[in-house]
């Protein structure tokens, strides 16, 4: 396979890290579609390719979505072992078995009632995280990921002094296997997942044993009705959708409200218009979520040989879909490399498409609004503070600011 020097340069976690996006413009240009050495995967790059491909769960596998750049430590492996062996979950799952697993959430999740039901309380906790701002404050660690932190926290079930635990532990799963870690880092990553594992296993035979209401209890009645108890397989399948599915439910939020912030804040004139215009935070919402989408890019996985964009892919081929790229298609898109608040709203890829639509999505864009609502209500002066760096999370499946410093 002849592969070409755009192909050979492509290294998303390295010189195309801090700003993806000029090569991935590069791509949908020259190449939209290309092998990429150091993933060992096809690229697409394009909004047509990626929605073709999307849409056919049947021709491309999601079993490998999330598939890791490397294999864990030796050292972690063991300390895994002690924990619940990884099954699939509603993510990482095909056809029947996707659809048992995603029904439970989709059912849940999604309610308009639910998600409508929960908009006081949200309030609530972003006032109550704008009374104690300081002069000056990262909007990350004191606003954007502590808000849909709690309000993941309550969806659950989870008790007050159990959500830091739940925090660190979804946390460390995401952050399996990432390639910068040394074996003691990892080693450090697995218990902390270990621990999250076994503190869900409990919560699934007490919610099976006495449900409560919340969505855990909720998952464990679709999944295993009746009274007899749990086996451990039954529980290794409800930890693994549980630690998963609150991960992306408060990590990739968080991110949504971060990245959202830093463009209205680092696009002044933006930021204006929503203190001007509250009406438009629906719209950017919208667009922070089309221009810097928390979910920048998923695998799939080619079941039998396709024809994508006139490319030949064969039988067995990871297959890494830019949703980060798709959503800045010229042919998609008026000026796409523009932030505009104004942007009538049209479809992305930030919550991805078709049957492996995002769960959460409702819950998210709604947080997300509350959060930029409440801080354009209480705080119109908001500016970041001059002269920092914002780093994002090193990531292929998830992106965000890690700090985001503002003053008023």
């Amino acid at each position: 396979m002849t592969v070409s020097e755009l192909a050979e340069s492509f290294d998303p976690l390295g010189a195309n890290y801090e700003d993806p996006y000029p090569i991935y413009a590069q791509a949908r240009r020259e190449e939209p579609i290309f092998f990429a050495p150091r993933l060992d995967a096809w690229v697409v790059t394009r909004f047509a390719d990626v929605d073709e491909i999307i849409k056919d769960p049947e021709g491309f596998s999601s079993v490998n979505s999330l598939r890791p750049l490397r294999s864990p430590y030796p050292a972690s492996i063991e300390v895994l072992m002690t924990g619940y062996p990884q099954r699939p979950d509603h993510v990482t799952s095909d056809g029947e078995a996707h659809r048992r697993l995603r029904v439970p959430y989709s059912k849940h999740m999604t309610t308009p009632g639910r998600v409508k039901g929960s908009e006081p309380a949200i309030r609530k906790r972003a006032e109550a995280h704008i009374d104690s701002f300081g002069s000056t404050v990262d909007l990350v660690s004191s606003y954007a990921a502590p808000l849909p932190l709690e309000t993941a926290g309550d969806l659950f079930g989870f008790a007050p002094d159990d959500v830091p635990l739940a925090d660190a532990g979804s946390r460390s799963l995401f952050a399996l296997a990432t390639p910068d870690q040394t074996e003691a880092e990892e080693v450090e990553v697995a218990r902390s997942v270990v621990a999250f594992q076994h503190r869900l296993a409990e919560y699934a035979r007490a919610r099976h044993a006495e449900p409560t209401g919340d969505l855990i209890s909720d998952v464990v009645a679709a999944l295993h009705p009746g009274d007899d108890p749990l086996s451990f397989e039954d529980e290794a399948q409800l930890v693994a959708t549980f630690a998963s599915t609150f991960g992306a439910a408060h990590i990739t939020t968080a991110d949504g409200i971060g990245s959202a912030l830093a463009l209205l804040l680092g696009h002044p004139d933006q930021w204006e218009l929503l203190r001007r215009q509250p009406d438009l935070v629906p719209y950017a919402v919208e667009e922070a979520l089309r221009f810097e989408p928390p979910i920048p890019a998923q695998y799939r996985l080619t079941t039998r040989p396709a024809t994508v964009g006139g490319v030949d892919l064969p039988a067995g081929a990871d297959v890494l879909l830019l949703f980060a790229s798709a959503n800045r298609d010229e042919e998609r898109y008026p000026d796409p490399e523009r932030f505009d608040v104004t942007r009538k709203p049209s479809r992305h890829f930030a919550f991805g498409a078709g049957v492996h639509t995002c769960v959460g999505a409702a819950s998210a864009r709604l947080q997300m609004r509350v959060a930029l609502q409440t801080l354009v209500e209480r705080l119109p002066g908001l500016r970041l503070v001059e002269n920092q760096r914002v780093d994002v999370r090193k990531s292929l499946n998830v992106r965000g600011p890690l700090a985001l410093e503002a003053t008023w």
